[in-house]
This record gives structure tokens, sequence and C-alpha cells, in this order.
């Protein structure tokens, strides 16, 4: 009877162990695919940060390049007003010295001097309301390349996926009770 017993306890411990081992596979194999996902996400993590960075980089290119242009066009303005600026100013010479060499004189000589002046002053007057036209439209260039960068930065920035935190893993099982052989024996 007691060999009988002493089987059945070592029957039941041995299934105890395997059931114990078997548990223990399947949280070792549960928290080995939870970490192998994990390192996954977090490499698509990391490549999508990388994506994100380059694409931004690319954005402030585009705007500086933006900028650099506009920034021309502001010089030429600018060069266009002050060569305007002169050709009114020696028309204006020229109209002075014309009048004068003619020989006029009295008050009309003074009014047609006068008028010649009036015609430069509204050529310098166009000159610099063009120029400043010009860098408005200039500015208003770059403002929206600036607001256009800052959209394509943000679009960046939403295609990065979530930041992968480590996950919770499953505790192992704890230490099986084994039948006690001698618990129950009767003295011989």
């Amino acid at each position: 009877m007691q060999q009988q017993q002493a089987l059945q306890v070592e029957q039941a411990n041995v299934q105890i162990a395997n059931q114990y081992s078997q548990q223990r596979r399947q949280v070792t194999m549960e928290r080995e695919q939870l970490m192998r996902k994990y390192e996954i996400d977090r490499l698509g993590y990391k490549r999508d940060l990388q994506t994100a960075a380059d694409q931004k980089k690319f954005n402030g290119e585009a705007a500086n390049a933006i900028y650099k242009q506009e920034q021309i066009k502001i010089q030429e303005a600018k060069k266009k007003a002050a060569f305007a600026q002169q050709t009114a100013l020696a028309k204006s010479i020229g109209a002075r010295g014309s009048i004068l060499a003619a020989g006029r004189t009295g008050q009309s000589i003074g009014l047609l001097v006068n008028d010649a002046e009036r015609q430069s002053g509204f050529e310098q007057a166009q000159a610099d309301a063009t120029l400043d036209s010009q860098i408005q439209m200039a500015t208003i260039g770059m403002d929206q390349a600036f607001l256009q960068n800052q959209n394509a930065d943000q679009k960046a920035d939403n295609n990065v996926g979530f930041d992968p935190q480590l996950p919770y893993m499953p505790s192992m099982p704890g230490i099986p009770n084994f039948i006690d052989p001698f618990r129950n024996a009767q003295p011989a």
C-alpha cells in the first residue's frame, strides 16, 4: 500500500513539475514576444524620428532658398529705385539747365524750373512707392515661406508614431508546492 501511495505521490509531483515547466516556458515565450515587439516598435519610432528630422532639415533648406530669393528681389528693387532716382535727378538738372540756358527772363522761368523739380519729385516718389511695394511683396513671400515651413514641420512631426514604453512583463510562476511523501505516512 505504501508503495502505491509513494507511486501516486511521485506521479503527482512529476505532474506538478511538468505543469510548472510548461507555465514557465509559456511565460518565457510571452516575455520574449513582448520584448521582440517592443524592439520592433522602438526601431520604428527611431526611424520615424530620423525621417521627421530629415524632412524638417529639407523644409528649412527650402524656406531658406525662398528667403534668399525674396532678399535678392529686395536688393534688385533697391538698385532699380536708386537708378530711377538718379535718372530723375539727372533729368531735373538737365531740364533746369536747359531752361536757364535758353536765356529767358521773368517769373515764368522760375515756374518752369519749379515744374522740372516737381516732375523729378514725382519720379522719385514713384520709385520709392514701387520699392516699398516690392519690399512688402517680398516680406509677404518670406512670411508665407515661414508658415509653409512650420506647416511642413508639423506634418513631419505628426508622422512620428508613439514612443513605445517597456511592456509589462508577466511574472514567472511561483515555485511549485510538491507533495511531501512523508506527510501522511503511517508508522510501520
